[in-house]
């Protein structure tokens, strides 16, 4: 079975890895992929021991609590400080 990350390396949009996914990953029901998607939207770096350093310090460069902030929070707001520093 070809690997995703090949995908990605050749350039692959996101549209084209959710038809490459659908098309070779391991079939799911509805609820379990909105099972799946509600546990990862609401998990956060702060509960893995391994990485939560590096979060800690991250979310507090954003001025965020990092045992309440989610991964996808901060990414969301690393992403747009990032982008208006760019366009300052």
């Amino acid at each position: 079975m070809p690997r995703p990350r090949a995908q990605i390396e050749q350039g692959a949009s996101d549209q084209e890895m959710v038809e490459w996914l659908n098309q070779n990953g391991e079939k799911k029901t509805p609820s379990e992929i909105k099972r799946w998607s509600e546990k990862v939207e609401a998990s956060s770096l702060h509960d893995d021991l391994e990485k939560r350093d590096f979060f800690v310090e991250e979310t507090k460069k954003l001025g965020l609590d990092p045992a309440k902030t989610t991964t996808f929070e901060w990414l969301e707001i690393d992403d747009r400080v990032s982008h208006a520093q760019e366009a300052a």
